[in-house]
């Protein structure tokens, strides 16, 4: 059986976000833009990954990406987490919220992958996970053999 083959990732496509951006021109944005997702066949459902940076700046208030998880900022980004989880029940599909930060800082090469598993802005905490903590190193082979499994 012959493999299907899919293109490499290119430059990052920008444009569509300063596209919806400006026709909303300011008003409060009710959609939610997400990084990924893709059939996985050996489980045969679909895999949603929101990828969550952790910026430098937190680093000095002891914020890293093993110690910072969505309940921390949950008020202010409730909708887009609401929102993929409810798409991931909708499509029957695995959500997976991955904390990084950016190659060359502090703690690049903390990864933590976090499977979510329930949330509930009613609950405390509202975000449920199941969390595994990576290096950058063993992560990108998670995802890889992911990706893989995509075909």
């Amino acid at each position: 059986m012959m493999r299907k083959t899919s293109k490499q990732l290119g430059i990052e496509d920008t444009s569509a976000f300063e596209f919806v951006k400006e026709m909303l021109q300011g008003d409060p944005t009710y959609g939610i833009n997400f990084d990924r997702i893709q059939w996985d066949s050996s489980e045969q459902r679909y895999v949603i990954v929101e990828f969550l940076l952790c910026d430098e700046q937190q680093f000095s208030r002891g914020i890293t990406p093993y110690t910072s998880h969505p309940n921390r900022y949950f008020q202010k980004n409730a909708q887009k987490f609401i929102s993929l989880w409810k798409l991931a029940k909708k499509l029957e599909a695995k959500l997976y919220l991955v904390n990084y930060s950016k190659k060359g800082t502090t703690y690049e090469n903390e990864v933590l992958l976090m499977k979510v598993l329930d949330v509930d802005r009613n609950k405390i905490p509202p975000v449920k996970t199941r969390d595994t903590k990576f290096t950058r190193k063993e992560f990108s082979k998670w995802f890889r053999e992911l990706n893989a499994r995509g075909c």
